[in-house]
């Protein structure tokens, strides 16, 4: 085991119209009943999110964006 919780994933998976199949995710919910999120967007919800909600690039401390960058510069005095 790496450690890593998407490390075994997917193992689940939903059938679409056409014969499609898609990697799904369930999530237990309120009262036990389960949500099926997309593969990708559980993987999302792993990624540590910058300030807006947007996910982290690599290591970094924002997302990337032009506004998000001003704003930590700004806190840095730079």
């Amino acid at each position: 085991m790496t450690g890593d919780p998407a490390a075994d994933r997917p193992r689940e998976w939903l059938a679409m119209p056409g014969g499609r199949i898609r990697p799904v995710v369930s999530i237990p919910g309120p009262g036990g009943i389960a949500e099926l999120l997309a593969y990708g967007a559980w993987l999302a919800r792993l990624r540590p999110t910058c300030r807006c909600g947007q996910p982290r690039l690599g290591s970094g401390r924002t997302c990337g964006s032009a506004e998000c960058i001003a704003e930590l510069r700004a806190e840095a005095g730079l």
